[in-house]
């Protein structure tokens, strides 16, 4: 089967199976039109508020893209089965490849619909940086989640610790790891560190150029960042499609194993200080809590990416201190309370729990435990970095924000206790 057949297939699969109103196309125009919002009522009190609001949410629209991408490449419900199919490495690859460029031009139109309100003088900057979002979307994140997932479906990924240890020190809950030799990292750590690191280097280059938006400064003073964040996508991607496609069928093959725990070596490494330190607020539930540690980590490592993304971003807030930090902390607050409940979720729903085989288990307070395992990521990744970027911008709407999301994350774990 060719590239051309397979991506045929693909597409009329997809049609079928998916609803009108579950179409990319419109849930990108959607999400544009809530976007637009908070866009247009900045704009009545300044055009820097305007490009800071939207600068925010095309930021988190992306970061959410950038998130998907391994679900566009490998962890796909149809995984097992292509890569059980007679079908070439090169034609998975330009398949997985077009869906992750579909999902990044979808988000496009999402970010220039929502860049709609602004003056033309300055519409067009943002139209520029809206596009290299997208082309790191479609090009150099997928590039590095195809590597990341190469050393781990060829077993290269246990010697690469070291080169990524600082990148995965925070993602694996255990900062001191950082100043340690490295000890062999797990697959989880690969497959979610590597591309949360990759989002963030992004958005930090993205913020790097942001005065640009609002015309402070020429086109070749940020050429550097973002021409250079332009070449390198296009450079990394052009390297994994000539290198990828003989590893893409194993790829498929090895990682789909390993999150269903078929024909994987079952790599559930023992709670961190920082869990075994929270495990003791669980009481009676601390069984049930380095449980749902371990598996967490194993199975979802885009929660400790996603957490070191936000925890990265605030600090910058408090680092950068800028004028209007209200955008920026509202946009990443409301991204990581729905995330966070999203979490709270999983943590009651298979493979993390089985609800009525816990229910004939002697075991007391499992709902406290999976507060604490809320509450603890929450903590860590959100709400200390926003308590420092609010003591930093000593603003109290900054610290109402901050408030107002730990009680939502909160509020929302402890109701499906009742």
């Amino acid at each position: 089967m060719t590239s051309r057949q397979l991506i045929r297939w693909s597409r009329r699969h997809e049609r079928r199976a998916t609803p009108l109103w579950r179409s990319p196309w419109v849930i990108a125009i959607a999400a544009g039109a809530l976007l637009y919002l908070p866009v247009r009522l900045q704009l009545s009190t300044s055009m820097v508020a305007a490009s800071h609001a939207w600068l925010a949410g095309a930021l988190v629209a992306f970061a959410l893209a950038f998130l998907r991408v391994p679900f566009q490449l490998y962890w796909r419900a149809d995984a097992p089965l292509l890569a059980q199919l007679p079908i070439e490495g090169a034609a998975l690859l330009d398949a997985a490849l077009l869906r992750c460029a579909r999902a990044a031009i979808a988000t496009l139109l999402a970010t220039v619909i929502s860049a709609i309100p602004l003056p033309p003088e300055i519409f067009w900057h943002h139209v520029a940086v809206a596009g290299v979002l997208a082309i790191a979307a479609a090009a150099f994140l997928p590039a590095v989640a195809i590597w990341a997932a190469s050393l781990v479906a060829t077993n290269r990924h246990t010697g690469g610790a070291r080169a990524i240890q600082m990148a995965t020190a925070i993602a694996t809950g255990n900062p001191a790891a950082g100043t340690r030799t490295a000890a062999p990292a797990s697959s989880g750590t690969v497959l979610g560190a590597l591309p949360g690191f990759a989002s963030t280097v992004v958005i930090v280059i993205v913020m790097l150029a942001s005065p640009w938006l609002v015309a402070e400064g020429t086109a070749n003073d940020v050429a550097l960042e973002l021409g250079g964040l332009v070449v390198a996508s296009l450079a990394a991607i052009a390297i994994v499609r000539a290198t990828a496609p003989r590893v893409m069928g194993t790829i498929l093959r090895d990682v789909s194993a390993l999150d269903r725990q078929r024909l994987a070596h079952l790599e559930i490494k023992p709670p961190t200080p920082i869990e075994r330190a929270l495990a003791h607020a669980a009481g009676g539930g601390a069984i049930v809590y380095r449980k749902d540690a371990r598996l967490m980590r194993r199975r979802f490592p885009l929660a400790y990416a996603f957490g070191a993304l936000a925890f990265v971003v605030l600090a910058i807030v408090g680092l950068a201190r800028p004028t209007d930090a209200t955008p920026w902390l509202a946009a990443t607050l409301v991204a990581a309370a729905a995330y966070g409940l999203t979490l709270d979720g999983r943590l009651h729903a298979p493979p993390i729990e089985l609800p009525r085989l816990t229910s004939t288990l002697p075991i007391s307070a499992v709902g406290r435990a999976k507060l604490v395992w809320i509450a603890g990521w929450w903590t860590i990744f959100i709400a200390i970095p926003g308590a420092f970027a609010a003591a930093r911008l000593a603003d109290p709407v900054a610290g109402g924000l901050i408030a107002g999301a730990t009680l939502v994350v909160l509020a929302g774990a402890s109701i499906r206790r009742l």
